[in-house]
């Protein structure tokens, strides 16, 4: 069977193999297996079929809100018709945007439409036979119908007065329908900084949000793991969970190479396994810091610590496990919601008058409820890949100490010191500079420049 994309993501057409002699024809309408292999992973439960005596005939829009949201998978076995899927997803990119496909007897296509969108069509012809599967009975109470030439819908049918039932001529407009459909999100290591803000994000733009930490999801079980991505089935996975203590992580390998490496292939499988997009967060540590110049995403990647190394063989798993993946590689993460350095430098304030500062890493530090936007961004796009999501401009831990100060208008002496001067157990890179001319090529903005960044923080500490 061939399986073709349509421009909505999740809307697709199904062209099963013909098979024909001098006694006719023979094809398979619906393989499970197959499908299942593709990343199709739905358990119809009834079989419907309508007949249309005349051209012109139009029946819907029609969908079942939640929890009887229902899949289709609907074919023209007489005649032809126009099929029409319209998505009623909030949070989605392609929210009420909507694809057409002609599906007729004679070219046997097929056109799989996924919960949370509304589905209608149009007779080409007389004497038109529509059967289709679904997966959720019938449920009067969710029954919903949407007014076909809805003006926020501007769907083309290519008919001014079609015959319709009395129910759908009067069906209301989008906007006075109490349609509850969301795009679904998963984000991993809820409570941490990048995602807590992302989560926050990602409500904002009418988006579901369901999130884990290691209490509710342990994501080293690999059954647990699977069992509750199925379960929940997102449409969205943003992997924020990690072992990130850079310098525990070299006396715990084992326990940092569970997190970070199974844990990111068991979500990776699952997320192929229900055809969700996946975006894995990733750090400037894959690369070992050499040279003064921003790494570009294509840039060798050569971790100097375990911590490193771990996150750059999750990037490995991730490109080769699922196609829908985004890797953003990101670095000097401060939030509002755990510990990091502008907190530790306030801390010090308190109590010291003078400090030693690393001055020889040169990095972008990266505001997480900026990074949050910038994925949040991202995600509505299908332009997938890897891509580096920091606040503009660079600086060294020095430099950030200082302006960290400035902005607080408070005195400290800080004194800048190499890297040598300050032994930790695990090496930092040195240049941790990220380019973001990937952002650019595709249209998406870039994240405000550091100091800017800085002072929205700062502000929003006073606020809380």
């Amino acid at each position: 069977m061939q399986i073709s994309k349509t421009a909505i993501d999740g809307v697709l057409i199904l062209e099963p193999k013909l098979f024909s002699d001098n006694r006719g024809w023979f094809m398979e309408t619906y393989v499970d297996k197959r499908l299942r292999e593709k990343g199709i992973n739905i358990n119809f439960v009834q079989d419907n079929h309508s007949l249309s005596l005349q051209k012109g005939i139009l029946r819907g829009l029609h969908f079942q809100v939640e929890p009887k949201a229902q899949t289709k998978l609907v074919r023209c076995t007489r005649g032809s018709i126009l099929d029409v899927a319209v998505d009623l997803r909030k949070g989605s990119p392609t929210f009420k945007k909507w694809v057409s496909v002609e599906l007729s007897a004679e070219n046997k296509k097929q056109l799989l439409i996924p919960k949370g969108f509304a589905h209608g069509f149009l007779t080409l012809t007389d004497d038109a036979e529509v059967q289709y599967k679904v997966d959720e009975y019938y449920s009067p109470e969710c029954d919903r119908t949407l007014n076909f030439d809805d003006p926020a819908l501007s769907i083309n049918w290519g008919i001014e007065h079609p015959i319709m039932s009395e129910k759908d001529l009067v069906a209301p407009l989008l906007k006075d329908s109490d349609v509850n459909f969301q795009i679904k999100a998963l984000v991993t290591g809820g409570n941490g900084q990048l995602g807590y803000d992302v989560s926050k994000q990602l409500s904002q733009i009418g988006i579901k949000v369901i999130t884990t930490t290691k209490d509710n999801l342990d994501i080293t079980n690999e059954k647990r793991t699977r069992q509750f991505i199925i379960e929940t089935k997102p449409d969205i996975i943003i992997h924020c969970a990690a072992y990130t203590a850079v310098d525990k992580a070299e006396e715990e390998q084992d326990i940092c190479y569970s997190v970070n490496v199974e844990g990111t292939k068991y979500i990776a499988q699952s997320a192929q396994e229900i055809n969700a997009k996946l975006v894995y967060i990733s750090t400037d540590y894959v690369f070992d810091g050499s040279g003064n110049t921003p790494h570009a995403i294509t840039d060798f990647i050569n971790p100097v610590n375990y911590y490193g190394q771990t996150k750059a063989e999750g990037e490995e798993i991730v490109k080769n496990y699922i196609q829908k993946h985004f890797i953003i590689r990101t670095s000097w993460v401060y939030g509002i919601n755990g510990h990091n350095f502008v907190k530790t430098m306030m801390h010090l304030g308190e109590s010291k008058k003078k400090i030693q500062v690393v001055d020889d890493q040169i990095g972008s530090p990266t505001y997480t409820k900026d990074l949050a936007i910038f994925i949040s961004d991202l995600i509505q796009t299908e332009n997938y890949g890897t891509y580096h999501g920091v606040n503009e401009g660079y600086c060294s831990w020095y430099q950030f100490a200082q302006e960290i100060f400035a902005q607080l208008a408070q005195d400290m002496e800080i004194i800048p010191i190499s890297s040598k001067g300050y032994i930790t157990k695990a090496q930092r890179p040195k240049n941790s500079r990220l380019s973001t001319v990937a952002t650019g090529n595709i249209g998406l903005e870039k994240l405000p420049h550091w100091k800017n960044a800085l002072k929205r923080y700062l502000q929003e500490i006073k606020q809380k």
